[in-house]
C-alpha cells in the first residue's frame, strides 16, 4: 500500500508540474510567432525560433540558408487549439491541422518540429520540419 501512495504522490507532482501557465504562454507565443514569421516571409525571425538541431537539419535538407529554406515550408496555420507542456518538451495543436513540437533550451522555448500531421498509422506524425 505504501508503494501505491508513493506512486500516486509522484504522479500527482508530475502532473502539477505540467502546463505551468508561464510556460504554456511562452510555448504558445513561440508557435504563433513562428507561423506568423513564415507567413510574412520573415525567414530570419522564423529561424531564430528554431532549435539549433532543427535549423541545421533544415539547412542540410534544403541545401541553403535557413532564412530562405524556411519560407518554402508548407504549413497549415490556424488558431491555437491546445497547448501541452511536459517538463522540457511541449506541443501546440493548431486548428489548421498542424502540430508544433517545442523543447526548452538555454535560449528559451524553441521549435523542434513544425508542420506535423498525423499519419493515420502507428507511426509518429509526418512533419514538414524536424531535426
Amino acid at each position: 500500500m505504501t508503494r501505491s501512495v508513493v506512486a500516486l504522490a509522484l504522479l500527482a507532482a508530475a502532473l502539477c508540474a505540467c502546463g505551468r501557465s508561464g510556460d504554456r504562454q511562452a510555448v504558445r507565443g513561440v508557435a504563433v510567432q513562428f507561423y506568423a514569421a513564415v507567413d510574412r516571409h520573415d525567414g530570419a525571425h522564423a529561424c531564430a525560433l528554431l532549435s539549433a538541431d532543427t535549423r541545421k537539419a533544415l539547412e542540410k535538407q534544403e541545401s541553403e540558408a535557413c532564412d530562405k529554406a524556411v519560407e518554402r515550408l508548407h504549413l497549415n496555420a490556424g488558431p491555437v487549439g491546445s497547448v501541452r507542456v511536459y517538463s522540457l518538451e511541449a506541443s501546440v495543436e493548431l486548428r489548421g491541422g498542424d502540430t508544433v513540437f517545442l523543447e526548452e533550451t538555454r535560449q528559451g522555448w524553441r521549435i523542434a518540429a513544425a508542420g506535423c500531421r498525423p499519419t493515420g498509422h502507428e507511426e509518429p506524425a509526418d512533419c514538414d520540419l524536424e531535426a
